[in-house]
């Protein structure tokens, strides 16, 4: 966890992950002078065990057992002709899941960030010195928020 004064952290969050952009709202703590908090989180670890990329994942490969199986009843001139086309269709539907996937998991560190009182929350490898990595904590907040959740919609 870094805390720093409010010019010294703006400058350190455009440098890292460029958290600081034209029009984009600065925290309330580094509009009033105060400190402000930048932690890092390893992506790609929450990701792997995010369940909106858990069900993107699944989605994708549910689409692409359904085109094998189209592509294997046609003959292979056909095939040929149809591969392409379901090649891009293909990389677009999994850029559209991965976006959405990404979102969702967004909003849900937002959370997090708001809760814990993080200012800036930065991908562990744009990280070069400093800071804290938060993963396990983001991970364990998580899965206790994702299980509320849960829980409310059973009842």
């Amino acid at each position: 966890m870094i805390r720093l004064k409010h010019a010294t952290a703006i400058c350190f969050a455009i440098v890292l992950a460029g958290a600081v952009s034209a029009g984009v709202p600065l925290s309330a703590a580094a509009q009033e002078g105060g400190d402000i908090t930048i932690v890092a989180i390893d992506t790609d670890k929450i990701l792997e065990v995010h369940p909106a990329f858990i069900e993107a994942k699944k989605k994708f490969e549910t689409e692409v057992q359904g085109i094998q199986k189209k592509l294997g009843t046609m003959n292979q001139e056909e095939q040929l002709q149809a591969q392409q086309k379901m090649q891009q269709d293909l990389q677009q539907r999994g850029q559209d899941l991965q976006k959405s996937a990404l979102q969702e998991m967004k909003q849900d560190i937002q959370k997090i960030a708001d809760e814990k009182g993080y200012d800036y929350v930065v991908d562990s490898n744009l990280l070069i010195v400093g800071g804290k990595n938060v993963t396990e904590e983001v991970l364990t907040a998580l899965k206790q928020n994702l299980g509320a959740k849960g829980e409310g919609s059973k009842k």
